[in-house]
């Protein structure tokens, strides 16, 4: 049975009548309150002192307010809370401290030997712990047009494509205006930071502009680590924020009133818009969301705010958006890459040169369509156009000035150092040289100037004189002549003389080859 609630102004009207005299059948018919309740409140009356043909005070009154209590509500504990009582400390500090669960409270006093039923204890807890009791909120101030969106994204659910072979969980990425409540819906298989940041810009595509506050869900493509003060945020998301020009706010972990009103556009578009649909492929979906967005979910009335999303969107909320005019942004790759002795890094399956003071530490890379950029704590150290994957770039100035003439395969560096150790070495060096690939002798002239840092200029321009006259183009030859000091020995001259013609010891005539057939009576092979 349900109880009326005694109103102040009942509670005056019956003291009232019945110090004036009236009985009190008349009182509870004329309030419309039960006999009972009357009579409860001539007895809290009494108790005051007031006698009937008194006239009632403030006071009065104020003593009988607080004694009425709740309609219905026993003044006595019941022995279940009695037995609890001595155990409300405890049962407060497991509650609060401990954070336990009030059926783990229910087990833990029953292991005691304290009976009381779970509802009795839930009843005690309310009353006694605050246990149960929704915390007071206040109504937040809306934000100003343009100013703030909340970003989320959700689960459509499954869906195979036109053509395809299985299958595949469909999310919907979910950006929503917080002054005029409408929303943009993009499908999307993945939430890779690529796809996050296509996302985003086509939702930028879709409203014209972009807030400049966009309060995001905690997702690991543009969080990296979630924090309640201090989240770190992925640096190419960072690099997409502020070419956009809007600021990241991360709601908390574990705290959804952070994005409120993002909170049930999840399922609304689950609902109403995936459920019940069939569609193509991706592309579908998407032309099929922002005609929803638009002439459905943007011309409803919306429930919080009373007013219809688009119209408002339209009048007061895209003229305060960040224009949305710059090219598409370029998501660039970010990563460590260490640089090897060979002055390069590895990145992306291509190499890029770095200078040699750099060789063994760890660089922060960049790249994007079109240039790899390598930082070193924060400073730009070099620059290279993106190569395809195998392929290299390389700047011949970050070798050191003894390597880059090999790394650059210069025969004519050779040559004109050649030339410098004398007449008959840099005649060598052009011999060394000739061919279609000159740059295969690089190793021997480089060999051939570590022989004249080992055993002079002058010596080894002998010694390449003597290796010419012998037609020796070899370095190693070059090497044995200064090994055993012949470079000064006279080039010993031809033997001249009368040939004399020898007879050729297995000479045959000719008939010996010829083959005929016998003449008498042999068969002819």
């Amino acid at each position: 049975m349900a109880y009326r609630e005694v109103r102040v102004m009942d509670i005056e009207q019956v003291i009232r009548r019945w110090t004036a005299g009236e009985a009190i059948r008349a009182i509870a018919r004329t309030t419309g309150l039960d006999r009972n309740t009357v009579r409860r409140l001539i007895r809290l009356a009494e108790k005051t002192g007031l006698k009937a043909g008194n006239t009632p005070t403030e006071e009065h009154l104020q003593v009988i307010r607080k004694g009425i209590g709740q309609p219905g509500a026993s003044s006595q504990s019941s022995e279940a809370e009695q037995r609890l009582k001595p155990h409300q400390q405890r049962i407060q500090r497991w509650l609060n401290d401990d954070r336990l669960l009030l059926t783990k409270i229910h087990e833990l006093l029953g292991r005691e030997g304290i009976v009381a039923s779970y509802a009795a204890l839930y009843r005690f807890a309310r009353k006694w712990c605050e246990f149960g009791r929704s915390s007071t909120t206040v109504r937040r101030e809306e934000s100003a047009p343009g100013e703030a969106a909340e970003v989320d994204f959700g689960r459509l659910g499954l869906f195979q494509e036109l053509g395809s072979s299985r299958p595949r969980v469909l999310w919907a990425f979910i950006m929503t205006m917080s002054y005029s409540r409408l929303s943009c819906v993009v499908p999307t298989f993945t939430q890779d930071l690529k796809a996050v940041i296509d996302c985003f810009e086509r939702a930028f595509e879709f409203f014209g502009g972009c807030p400049r506050r966009i309060v995001i869900d905690n997702f690991k493509a543009a969080v990296e680590a979630a924090d309640r003060y201090t989240p770190r945020f992925n640096k190419t998301f960072l690099e997409y924020a502020n070419y956009r020009g809007f600021l990241p706010d991360a709601a908390r972990p574990r705290h959804p009133k952070d994005k409120p009103i993002i909170e049930n556009g999840v399922r609304y578009a689950r609902e109403r818009f995936w459920k019940g649909e069939t569609f193509i492929d991706l592309d579908d979906v998407w032309r099929r969301s922002q005609r929803w967005c638009r002439d459905v979910a943007g011309r409803r009335i919306h429930g919080s705010t009373r007013w219809v999303p688009i119209e408002i969107f339209d009048k007061e909320e895209r003229p305060a958006l960040i224009p949305w005019s710059a090219p598409r942004f370029d998501t660039p790759q970010w990563g460590q890459c260490k640089v090897h002795p060979d002055h390069h890094i590895r990145f992306q399956q291509a190499l890029y040169s770095v200078p040699t003071r750099w060789i063994g530490c760890r660089m922060d890379v960049r790249g994007d369509r079109s240039l790899v950029r390598i930082y070193n704590r924060g400073e730009l150290i070099k620059t290279h156009p993106r190569q395809m994957p195998g392929k290299h770039s390389t700047d011949y100035t970050d070798y050191p000035d003894e390597r880059a003439p090999f790394a650059r395969r210069w025969p004519d560096f050779y040559r004109k150092k050649a030339q410098e150790l004398g007449e008959h070495a840099g005649s060598f060096a052009e011999k060394l040289f000739e061919g279609e690939f000159p740059w295969a002798r690089l190793r021997q002239a480089q060999k051939l100037l570590r022989l004249a840092q080992r055993y002079g200029a002058e010596r080894v321009n002998h010694a390449c004189e003597r290796a010419l006259r012998f037609e020796l183009v070899d370095v190693r030859g070059v090497e044995r002549i200064l090994q055993q000091a012949l470079e000064h020995d006279p080039t010993p001259d031809a033997v001249h003389g009368q040939s004399q013609e020898l007879p050729l010891k297995f000479l045959r005539p000719a008939d010996h080859f010829a083959h005929s057939p016998r003449s008498k009576g042999g068969s002819s092979c």
